[in-house]
């Protein structure tokens, strides 16, 4: 796990600027105190930071060249498989100098050129030169493991694992990208490849950037679309069990190949729980467990943790925070961010990280799970909302019955329809509706063409899989939304503190056969008649109460996990936001958004905000809570980032 930076210039007669390079690069230390190297080329420069995992020999270091001198490497991330690729590549007459998977990336790419990227099992962002075809590739991993940010001015593509490096690099005039501030209120991330930043973009999970003399092409080289036509051949749930088994173990098993000590975040959930039973039976000794909590104790999964912990005998490590380490730590993580915090517990997991380098460098992560196995119930389960209202007339209910599931559908939805499932959809995973934005933004924000944009967006990604259910459209738009900004949020908090995270559940090969798993066996209904009794209730009534999310892999490791951790209404992460917003937080909240600096800034309405905070109810509403953090975390970020009055582009 590295932090990498480079230039690339085809048509440039200038000498790079190696000393400004290295300043940049500097930035990332964090990604990577033990090492740092820097090439430089006619038409590149590329630079590394590193923390050491596989082969701690220096002569792994990077940036990494072929014996010929012709293609040079810089790659942050893991390819778990290469263990079995290197024996391929030394039948084949290739010879290694170091033990590092990055040497066998390197030979991987002589011998396959790009398509090698079909053969990697892993995370990774990375670049090659290769000076016998005068192509440069830029690669980000199939799922988004980890970051990758570029910008290109001119004839000049800078790359970076962070964007603080290209903007202490490139010679840019940055603006505030304002349909980011928009995306971060309603998804909590920008989508796509928006960034805060204009002018610079994330580069998608599984595409590549392919430069030559004059050309600038950016290429998609993985899909899911084809894995949900293998839903319409139902293989029974006995194989779809065997097969998730096995697949998640082989893929746990890889992310325990390491050269440092590893351990696991053990939340006491499903998933944390499922990955720590796997490395309990694959290990000699017991392994690292870690698990956080606050004061308040109704915020705190000790108990459920302990049971996983004394069941696998593990060597345990519990961690208590309060609302005043919560803030110190806040305003340190920010700096570490391309973006604002987007979730409470980021804190609490930088905390955490923390804490584990004092013990570890890896440490496994459930992240991933909920979203390829259906594991928001309220919300995997909401198409069935929509079908019901959209085809009531042919259900067969009494009239009272109907009418109460139309009362039932408007107090949840505050409208009695919806033209389309991508209006439904942009309705539930909005955690900030418009007319909220337009109270909390300023009224010169053009907040109506940019929610149109983000509704093309959805739609766009829904024709992806055209003649899919619902259920199958709403899993893709998952995969390519929330579940990257979730890996990005768990790779700043986890490197920030200088440790790897690795996450099982987010194998391509997991991954792919999820979505090829038929959507009943992802929500099964619970007994019998559990159907019947949901006739006239919402999703957020029946989720957990009638039906299982997440409910093959719950079954798969029935015999390995108490069913007081497997089906255990589902917690989360919380963090005591709104019991702070009576005391500490509040008054710090005040301290920010109400500042000269955010009234002067031309984004908030200052007005409505400070209304807000004086609502009575403001330590008891976690929406409002929540919507205040956000705000905090945005103007913090705007500190950093843009500490003048904003001019943006609408």
């Amino acid at each position: 796990m590295c932090g990498i930076l480079g230039q690339v210039d085809y048509l440039s007669t200038s000498a790079w600027n190696e000393s400004k390079f290295k300043k940049a690069l500097s930035l990332q230390k964090h990604r990577g105190p033990d090492d740092s190297g820097v090439v430089v080329g006619e038409d590149f420069i590329f630079g590394h930071r590193r923390l050491s995992i596989i082969d701690l020999d220096s002569h792994a270091k990077q940036p990494m060249t072929s014996s010929d001198g012709e293609v040079i490497l810089v790659f942050n991330g893991e390819i778990y498989n290469y263990q079995e690729l290197r024996k391929d590549l030394v039948k084949k007459g290739y010879s290694f100098s170091t033990k590092s998977d990055t040497e066998v990336l390197l030979y991987s790419y002589y011998e396959h050129g790009i398509e090698c990227i079909q053969n990697f099992i892993g995370m990774f962002a990375f670049a090659i030169f290769d000076n016998r075809t005068q192509k440069t590739f830029i690669v980000r991993d199939r799922l988004g493991v980890k970051p990758l940010y570029y910008c290109k001015i001119k004839d000049t593509i800078t790359f970076s694992s962070e964007i603080k490096s290209i903007l202490e690099l490139a010679d840019l005039d940055v603006a505030l990208n304002i349909k980011a501030v928009s995306s971060y209120l309603s998804f909590r991330y920008p989508i796509l490849d928006d960034t805060f930043f204009d002018s610079i973009y994330s580069l998608p999970p599984a595409h590549y950037i392919e430069l030559t003399k004059g050309s600038f092409f950016i290429n998609e080289y993985w899909s899911l679309v084809d894995s949900f036509k293998e839903q319409k051949v139902d293989k029974g749930e006995e194989f779809y069990l065997n097969k998730l088994q096995h697949l998640l173990e082989s893929s746990v098993k890889y992310r325990m190949i390491s050269d440092v000590p590893i351990g696991v975040f053990l939340s006491g959930g499903v998933d944390s729980s499922v990955i720590t039973s796997i490395m309990a039976n694959e290990s000699k000794d017991p392994v690292n467990t870690f698990t956080i909590g606050f004061n308040e104790s109704e915020f705190n999964e000790f108990s459920y943790a302990d049971i996983i912990a004394k069941k696998y005998n593990t060597r345990h490590h519990k961690i208590i925070i309060d609302s005043a380490d919560y803030l110190e730590n806040l305003e340190k993580l920010i700096k570490y961010k391309d973006a604002p915090l987007s979730v409470p517990n980021e804190v609490p997991l930088y905390i955490m990280s923390k804490e584990l380098k004092k013990n570890i460098t890896v440490v496994l992560s459930g992240e991933g799970a909920d979203e390829i196995f259906a594991g928001y119930g309220r919300i995997f389960r909401s198409p069935y909302d929509l079908y019901r209202i959209q085809n009531i007339d042919s259900l067969d209910l009494s009239d009272d019955e109907k009418d109460k599931l139309c009362k039932n559908f408007i107090k949840k939805y505050i409208v009695d329809s919806f033209e389309s499932d991508v209006d439904h959809f942009h309705n539930i995973y909005s955690y900030t509706s418009l007319l909220d934005k337009k109270a909390l933004l300023n009224s010169s924000i053009p907040l109506d063409d940019i929610e149109n944009d983000f509704l093309d967006k959805f739609i766009y990604l829904f024709n992806e899989i055209k003649n899919e259910t619902y259920y199958n459209k709403m899993m893709y738009v998952f995969e390519k939304i929330h579940l990257v900004g979730l890996l990005q949020r768990l790779d700043v908090s986890t490197m920030a503190a200088s440790i790897e995270a690795r996450v099982p559940f987010v194998d391509h090969r997991l991954v792919e056969f999820a979505f090829s798993i038929p959507f009943k066996y992802k929500i099964k209904w619970g007994k019998d008649n559990s159907k019947y009794n949901s006739r006239v209730l919402m999703s957020d009534q029946i989720s957990e109460k009638y039906d299982t999310p997440k409910y093959i892999l719950k079954k798969a490791f029935e015999n390995k996990l108490p069913n007081e951790i497997l089906y255990r209404k589902k917690v989360g992460f919380p963090v005591p936001l709104y019991n702070w917003l009576g005391g500490e937080f509040k008054k710090y909240a005040e301290t920010i958004l109400l500042s000269s600096a955010a009234q002067s800034r031309g984004i908030y309405n200052v007005a409505n905000i400070e209304k807000m905070l004086n609502n009575d109810r403001v330590h008891e509403d976690h929406g409002l809570a929540m919507k205040i953090w956000m705000l905090v975390n945005l103007e913090l970020f705007c500190m950093r980032y843009f500490n003048k009055s904003i001019s943006f582009k609408g």
